[in-house]
């Protein structure tokens, strides 16, 4: 136990430095100490040989002079440490929760404000990793194409094994900061997932040497709703503009400011609790619905007909106040 206790300091020490250190430091691993061995032992051979050539022309030219051949140095072998990489003492449990939380914040959530498929918490030190389910069996994930991230805080890297009824998938992450602007691409672990019945999302989260005890990570899937939302809708297999987004407030989702004359067709669906406004405009020509939300939406369509060219605009209104709700549509014209 006092040995424990001694560690504890040091301990702190990398913790702080981890939680504190600005985003784009990079904590160097194996790759970056094996890079920077190399560069010094090429600096080292690079002087050697200078060094030699240096005392085989002197020596050349006073065996020139004095009629005796040339003295020859030998090489001088240069050492190869091994590199090596010292993480720093694992971290206690409070630690690495905050490791955690901190992935999580990468994600735009907080312990208190979670949803469905989400999931955070520390990297274990068992090397078999700890196992996370992505929906429950009171509430399952619906039917749906999905994107898994998976962000990581700390040292090392992670691996995360992910599992549906129908499929199943490998992918590791870095633990380091994504960058500041949020973009979760890089360097977040990224997977595209289908769900073709409803169920759960299994993830292994495994980290490799560095990481187990000194890292937290953090993973989730595309918000259900927008995935209940698409699955609801079935586009059309022709030319067509669309896409899925979540609705906050007012969204002006799509605009064309050389939208022709014709007729346009938009469908829609809204999943969640409420009502959203959707308005679909043409220049002057414009109508708008009030869609209802729900956990299984039904499509609606809007008509407008335009008889000149003009601004296109499809428009869908929130009270800020009211949960987000997902909607899913598609535009075609006649």
């Amino acid at each position: 136990m006092p040995e424990q206790m001694e560690h504890e300091p040091l301990a702190e020490a990398f913790f702080q430095f981890r939680m504190q250190a600005p985003d784009e430091i990079v904590v160097p691993g194996v790759p970056v100490a094996r890079r920077t061995v190399r560069r010094r032992r090429t600096a080292r051979v690079s002087a050697v040989a200078a060094l030699t050539a240096l005392v085989l022309a002197v020596g050349g030219y006073s065996a020139t002079l004095l009629g005796a051949p040339a003295p020859v140095q030998p090489a001088v072998p240069s050492a190869s440490p091994s590199p090596t990489v010292f993480a720093g003492p694992a971290l206690n449990a409070d630690q690495l929760r905050q490791l955690g939380v901190k992935a999580l914040d990468r994600l735009g959530f907080t312990p208190e404000r979670l949803r469905r498929g989400v999931a955070f918490g520390p990297v274990d030190a068992a090397a078999g990793g700890s196992t996370h389910l992505l929906g429950t069996a009171a509430q399952p994930l619906p039917a749906g194409r999905y994107t898994l991230v998976a962000v990581c805080r700390g040292v090392g890297r992670i691996t995360v094994d992910w599992r549906t009824d129908d499929d199943e998938g490998t992918m590791d992450a870095p633990c380091t900061d994504p960058p500041a602007d949020g973009n979760v691409d890089s360097p977040a672990a990224r997977a595209e997932v289908q769900l073709r019945a409803p169920g759960l999302i299994t993830l292994s989260v495994t980290g490799d040497g560095l990481a187990r005890s000194r890292a937290g990570f953090a993973a989730m899937v595309t918000d259900p709703l927008m995935a209940i939302a698409d699955y609801a809708l079935a586009r059309p297999s022709g030319d067509h503009v669309g896409g899925v987004s979540m609705v906050i407030d007012r969204t002006e989702i799509d605009t064309d400011p050389d939208a022709k004359a014709g007729i346009y067709v938009l469908t829609l669906t809204c999943a969640g609790t409420g009502t959203i406004k959707a308005t679909l405009r043409v220049g002057e020509a414009g109508s708008t619905r009030t869609v209802r939300c729900s956990e299984r939406p039904s499509p609606i369509t809007i008509t407008v007909t335009a008889k000149r060219a003009a601004t296109r605009k499809v428009i869908f209104d929130r009270r800020p106040e009211d949960p987000a709700v997902a909607v899913a549509y598609y535009l075609v014209t006649r």
